[in-house]
């Protein structure tokens, strides 16, 4: 299990859901928003990514959010 803080006065919300929607094929993705931060838990993720899926998920992230701006 990993848990990404996202600030929420940086990254859109809506980025995370995209970003979740790619990639809820390899993991079960939780998102809590908490004291200016979006929280995303992923939970089960598959053996084969698991070892890079937290990068590579804020990566996706990043690049989404750059699209909503």
């Amino acid at each position: 299990m990993k848990i990404i803080k996202f600030s929420d006065g940086i990254y859109k919300k809506e980025a995370i859901v995209e970003a979740i929607s790619a990639y809820s094929h390899l993991a079960k993705f939780t998102v809590k928003r908490d004291k200016g931060y979006i929280k995303v838990k992923i939970d089960k993720i598959d053996p084969a990514v698991k070892g890079i899926m937290a990068d590579e998920f804020s990566n996706y992230v990043l690049g989404a959010t750059k699209k909503c701006l």
